[in-house]
Protein backbone atom coordinates (compact mmCIF):
# COMPACT_ATOMS: atom_id res chain seq x y z
CA UNK A 1 0.00 0.00 0.00
CA UNK A 2 1.40 3.42 -0.98
CA UNK A 3 1.88 6.15 1.60
CA UNK A 4 0.10 9.44 1.00
CA UNK A 5 2.39 12.42 0.36
CA UNK A 6 0.90 15.37 2.18
CA UNK A 7 3.61 18.03 2.18
CA UNK A 8 4.41 20.29 -0.77
CA UNK A 9 7.92 20.55 0.68
CA UNK A 10 8.53 16.87 -0.01
CA UNK A 11 11.56 16.50 -2.36
CA UNK A 12 9.54 14.27 -4.71
CA UNK A 13 6.89 16.98 -5.04
CA UNK A 14 9.51 19.63 -5.69
CA UNK A 15 11.04 17.38 -8.34
CA UNK A 16 7.86 16.88 -10.35
CA UNK A 17 6.99 20.59 -10.06
CA UNK A 18 10.37 21.33 -11.66
CA UNK A 19 9.50 19.00 -14.53
CA UNK A 20 6.07 20.54 -14.89
CA UNK A 21 7.21 24.15 -15.03
CA UNK A 22 10.66 24.07 -16.64
CA UNK A 23 11.19 22.96 -20.23
CA UNK A 24 14.95 22.84 -19.74
CA UNK A 25 14.56 20.37 -16.89
CA UNK A 26 12.31 18.11 -18.95
CA UNK A 27 14.70 18.20 -21.89
CA UNK A 28 17.76 17.45 -19.78
CA UNK A 29 16.09 14.33 -18.40
CA UNK A 30 14.30 13.36 -21.61
CA UNK A 31 10.84 13.22 -20.06
CA UNK A 32 7.41 14.82 -20.31
CA UNK A 33 4.36 15.27 -18.10
CA UNK A 34 1.05 13.67 -19.14
CA UNK A 35 -2.20 14.43 -17.33
CA UNK A 36 -5.49 12.55 -17.19
CA UNK A 37 -6.26 8.85 -17.63
CA UNK A 38 -7.22 9.19 -21.30
CA UNK A 39 -3.86 10.54 -22.43
CA UNK A 40 -1.89 8.36 -20.01
CA UNK A 41 -3.62 5.23 -21.35
CA UNK A 42 -2.93 6.37 -24.91
CA UNK A 43 0.73 6.89 -24.15
CA UNK A 44 0.94 3.40 -22.65
CA UNK A 45 -0.91 1.88 -25.62
CA UNK A 46 1.55 3.53 -28.03
CA UNK A 47 4.52 2.04 -26.21
CA UNK A 48 5.85 5.12 -24.44
CA UNK A 49 8.06 4.28 -21.47
CA UNK A 50 6.39 5.12 -18.13
CA UNK A 51 8.47 6.55 -15.30
CA UNK A 52 6.15 7.49 -12.45
CA UNK A 53 2.49 8.02 -11.64
CA UNK A 54 0.83 10.40 -9.19
CA UNK A 55 -2.79 9.90 -8.16
CA UNK A 56 -5.09 12.01 -6.02
CA UNK A 57 -5.70 10.15 -2.78
CA UNK A 58 -9.20 8.69 -2.62
CA UNK A 59 -9.83 8.89 -6.37
CA UNK A 60 -10.53 5.99 -8.70
CA UNK A 61 -9.18 5.85 -12.26
CA UNK A 62 -8.92 3.12 -14.88
CA UNK A 63 -5.16 2.80 -15.20
CA UNK A 64 -2.57 0.05 -15.00
CA UNK A 65 -0.61 1.38 -12.04
CA UNK A 66 1.69 -1.64 -12.22
CA UNK A 67 3.11 -0.33 -15.51
CA UNK A 68 4.85 2.46 -13.60
CA UNK A 69 8.10 1.84 -11.74
CA UNK A 70 7.13 4.48 -9.18
CA UNK A 71 3.67 5.28 -7.83
CA UNK A 72 2.64 8.00 -5.38
CA UNK A 73 -0.62 8.99 -3.74
CA UNK A 74 -1.01 12.73 -3.23
CA UNK A 75 -3.18 14.70 -0.84
CA UNK A 76 -5.50 17.30 -2.43
CA UNK A 77 -3.06 20.06 -1.45
CA UNK A 78 -0.12 18.28 -3.06
CA UNK A 79 -2.08 17.27 -6.14
CA UNK A 80 -3.15 20.87 -6.65
CA UNK A 81 0.54 21.76 -6.72
CA UNK A 82 1.55 19.20 -9.33
CA UNK A 83 -1.49 19.44 -11.64
CA UNK A 84 -0.91 21.72 -14.63
CA UNK A 85 -4.62 22.44 -15.02
CA UNK A 86 -7.39 22.89 -12.48
CA UNK A 87 -9.44 20.35 -14.42
CA UNK A 88 -6.77 17.62 -14.39
CA UNK A 89 -8.43 14.25 -13.89
CA UNK A 90 -6.90 12.88 -10.67
CA UNK A 91 -3.70 11.49 -12.25
CA UNK A 92 -0.39 12.90 -13.48
CA UNK A 93 2.33 10.76 -15.06
CA UNK A 94 5.94 11.14 -16.14
CA UNK A 95 7.02 9.42 -19.38
CA UNK A 96 10.29 9.12 -21.24
CA UNK A 97 10.09 10.93 -24.59
CA UNK A 98 11.27 9.32 -27.84
CA UNK A 99 14.38 10.45 -29.68
CA UNK A 100 13.30 12.95 -32.36
CA UNK A 101 16.63 13.90 -33.94
CA UNK A 102 17.00 13.55 -37.70
CA UNK A 103 19.53 10.72 -37.56
CA UNK A 104 17.39 8.65 -35.20
CA UNK A 105 14.25 9.17 -37.27
CA UNK A 106 15.71 9.04 -40.79
CA UNK A 107 14.17 5.62 -41.41
CA UNK A 108 10.73 7.22 -41.12
CA UNK A 109 11.54 9.68 -43.91
CA UNK A 110 12.87 6.84 -46.05
CA UNK A 111 9.51 5.07 -45.91
CA UNK A 112 7.28 8.16 -45.83
CA UNK A 113 4.84 9.14 -48.56
CA UNK A 114 4.00 12.52 -47.05
CA UNK A 115 5.36 14.60 -44.19
CA UNK A 116 4.30 17.93 -42.75
CA UNK A 117 7.15 20.38 -42.16
CA UNK A 118 6.58 23.30 -39.80
CA UNK A 119 9.33 25.92 -39.71
CA UNK A 120 9.79 28.10 -36.64
CA UNK A 121 6.48 27.11 -35.05
CA UNK A 122 6.01 28.92 -31.74
CA UNK A 123 2.46 28.30 -30.52
CA UNK A 124 1.73 25.05 -28.64
CA UNK A 125 -1.91 25.21 -29.73
CA UNK A 126 -0.95 25.28 -33.40
CA UNK A 127 1.42 22.35 -33.03
CA UNK A 128 -1.08 20.30 -31.04
CA UNK A 129 -3.81 20.91 -33.62
CA UNK A 130 -1.42 20.11 -36.49
CA UNK A 131 -0.44 16.83 -34.84
CA UNK A 132 -4.09 15.85 -34.46
CA UNK A 133 -4.84 16.58 -38.10
CA UNK A 134 -1.66 14.92 -39.38
CA UNK A 135 -2.58 11.78 -37.50
CA UNK A 136 -6.14 11.86 -38.88
CA UNK A 137 -4.93 12.49 -42.45
CA UNK A 138 -2.45 9.62 -42.38
CA UNK A 139 0.64 11.76 -42.81
CA UNK A 140 3.77 9.84 -41.84
CA UNK A 141 5.56 12.45 -39.71
CA UNK A 142 5.55 16.03 -38.50
CA UNK A 143 8.96 17.62 -39.03
CA UNK A 144 9.90 20.62 -36.89
CA UNK A 145 12.42 22.95 -38.52
CA UNK A 146 14.18 25.40 -36.20
CA UNK A 147 11.31 25.16 -33.73
CA UNK A 148 11.78 27.25 -30.56
CA UNK A 149 9.02 25.48 -28.62
CA UNK A 150 9.15 22.25 -26.62
CA UNK A 151 7.11 19.69 -28.61
CA UNK A 152 6.51 17.71 -25.41
CA UNK A 153 5.26 20.59 -23.27
CA UNK A 154 2.01 20.10 -21.30
CA UNK A 155 0.23 22.59 -23.60
CA UNK A 156 1.20 20.71 -26.77
CA UNK A 157 0.20 17.38 -25.24
CA UNK A 158 -3.17 18.77 -24.15
CA UNK A 159 -3.93 20.27 -27.57
CA UNK A 160 -2.81 17.14 -29.43
CA UNK A 161 -5.36 15.03 -27.48
CA UNK A 162 -3.32 11.85 -27.79
CA UNK A 163 -2.01 12.28 -31.34
CA UNK A 164 1.44 13.15 -30.01
CA UNK A 165 1.91 9.58 -28.79
CA UNK A 166 1.09 8.08 -32.18
CA UNK A 167 2.57 10.59 -34.63
CA UNK A 168 6.28 10.48 -35.47
CA UNK A 169 8.04 13.79 -34.77
CA UNK A 170 11.39 14.84 -36.23
CA UNK A 171 13.25 17.95 -35.10
CA UNK A 172 16.26 19.48 -36.86
CA UNK A 173 17.43 22.66 -38.56
CA UNK A 174 16.22 23.81 -41.95
CA UNK A 175 19.77 23.35 -43.27
CA UNK A 176 19.67 19.70 -42.21
CA UNK A 177 16.13 18.89 -43.28
CA UNK A 178 16.15 20.19 -46.86
CA UNK A 179 19.05 18.02 -48.12
CA UNK A 180 17.64 15.02 -46.26
CA UNK A 181 14.29 15.40 -48.04
CA UNK A 182 15.93 15.89 -51.44
CA UNK A 183 18.25 12.91 -50.98
CA UNK A 184 15.18 10.73 -50.44
CA UNK A 185 13.40 12.06 -53.53
CA UNK A 186 10.72 13.98 -51.66
CA UNK A 187 9.22 16.96 -53.46
CA UNK A 188 9.21 20.16 -51.39
CA UNK A 189 5.87 21.97 -51.54
CA UNK A 190 5.93 25.36 -49.82
CA UNK A 191 3.13 27.79 -49.07
CA UNK A 192 4.24 31.26 -50.08
CA UNK A 193 2.07 33.96 -51.59
CA UNK A 194 3.39 35.25 -54.91
CA UNK A 195 2.33 35.55 -58.56
CA UNK A 196 3.87 32.21 -59.55
CA UNK A 197 2.05 30.16 -56.94
CA UNK A 198 -0.11 27.19 -57.96
CA UNK A 199 -3.67 26.88 -56.73
CA UNK A 200 -4.17 23.95 -54.39
CA UNK A 201 -6.92 22.74 -56.72
CA UNK A 202 -4.42 22.32 -59.55
CA UNK A 203 -1.81 20.44 -57.53
CA UNK A 204 -0.88 16.87 -58.32
CA UNK A 205 0.97 15.52 -55.30
CA UNK A 206 4.07 13.43 -56.01
CA UNK A 207 4.50 9.93 -54.60
CA UNK A 208 6.83 11.28 -51.90
CA UNK A 209 6.14 14.83 -50.78
CA UNK A 210 6.69 17.34 -48.01
CA UNK A 211 4.10 20.02 -47.21
CA UNK A 212 6.00 22.98 -45.76
CA UNK A 213 4.51 25.88 -43.79
CA UNK A 214 6.07 28.70 -41.80
CA UNK A 215 5.05 30.38 -38.56
CA UNK A 216 2.17 32.82 -39.04
CA UNK A 217 4.11 35.95 -38.08
CA UNK A 218 7.19 35.52 -40.25
CA UNK A 219 6.34 32.85 -42.80
CA UNK A 220 8.99 30.68 -44.41
CA UNK A 221 12.64 31.59 -44.65
CA UNK A 222 14.22 32.22 -48.03
CA UNK A 223 16.02 28.87 -48.03
CA UNK A 224 12.79 26.90 -48.22
CA UNK A 225 11.44 29.16 -50.95
CA UNK A 226 14.63 28.86 -53.00
CA UNK A 227 14.71 25.05 -52.71
CA UNK A 228 11.00 24.46 -53.32
CA UNK A 229 9.78 22.23 -56.13
CA UNK A 230 6.33 23.81 -55.99
CA UNK A 231 4.71 26.83 -54.38
CA UNK A 232 1.08 26.31 -53.39
CA UNK A 233 -1.63 28.73 -52.32
CA UNK A 234 -5.07 28.03 -50.88
CA UNK A 235 -7.57 30.10 -52.90
CA UNK A 236 -9.75 32.23 -50.65
CA UNK A 237 -12.83 34.38 -51.07
CA UNK A 238 -13.55 37.61 -49.26
CA UNK A 239 -11.48 40.77 -49.39
CA UNK A 240 -10.98 40.99 -45.63
CA UNK A 241 -9.18 37.63 -45.38
CA UNK A 242 -5.60 37.36 -46.61
CA UNK A 243 -4.37 34.38 -44.56
CA UNK A 244 -5.46 31.39 -42.51
CA UNK A 245 -4.34 30.03 -39.18
CA UNK A 246 -1.28 27.78 -39.52
CA UNK A 247 -3.01 24.65 -38.27
CA UNK A 248 -6.02 25.31 -40.52
CA UNK A 249 -3.82 25.73 -43.61
CA UNK A 250 -1.95 22.55 -42.72
CA UNK A 251 -5.22 20.66 -42.31
CA UNK A 252 -6.56 21.78 -45.69
CA UNK A 253 -3.39 20.78 -47.55
CA UNK A 254 -2.95 17.46 -45.75
CA UNK A 255 -6.51 16.38 -46.49
CA UNK A 256 -6.14 17.51 -50.10
CA UNK A 257 -3.13 15.20 -50.29
CA UNK A 258 -5.14 12.47 -48.58
CA UNK A 259 -7.99 12.78 -51.08
CA UNK A 260 -5.61 12.20 -54.02
CA UNK A 261 -3.64 9.52 -52.22
CA UNK A 262 -6.82 7.61 -51.33
CA UNK A 263 -8.10 7.74 -54.92
CA UNK A 264 -4.77 6.50 -56.28
CA UNK A 265 -4.67 3.67 -53.76
CA UNK A 266 -8.24 2.67 -54.60
CA UNK A 267 -7.49 2.71 -58.34
CA UNK A 268 -4.46 0.44 -57.79
CA UNK A 269 -6.63 -2.02 -55.88
CA UNK A 270 -9.22 -2.03 -58.67
CA UNK A 271 -6.57 -2.60 -61.34
CA UNK A 272 -5.00 -5.35 -59.24
CA UNK A 273 -8.36 -7.09 -58.83
CA UNK A 274 -8.89 -6.94 -62.58
CA UNK A 275 -5.69 -8.93 -63.21
CA UNK A 276 -6.27 -11.55 -60.56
Amino acid sequence: MSLVITSTANPKVKDIVQLLTKSRERKSRGVCIVEGSRDINRALACGWEPVELWQLDGSEVLLNRMAFPRFYLASPKVFGKIAYRNTTECVVAVFKVPEIGLNAQRYILEEAKCVLVLEGIEKPGNLGAALRTACAAGVDAVVLADAPLDPFSPNVIRNATGALFEMAIISATTEQIIPALKALGMSINVTYLNDNATSMFDVQWSQKCAIVLGEEAGGLTELWIAEADQNIIIPMSGGAIDSLNLSVSAAILMFHWKSQHSVLAKNKMVRGAGHS
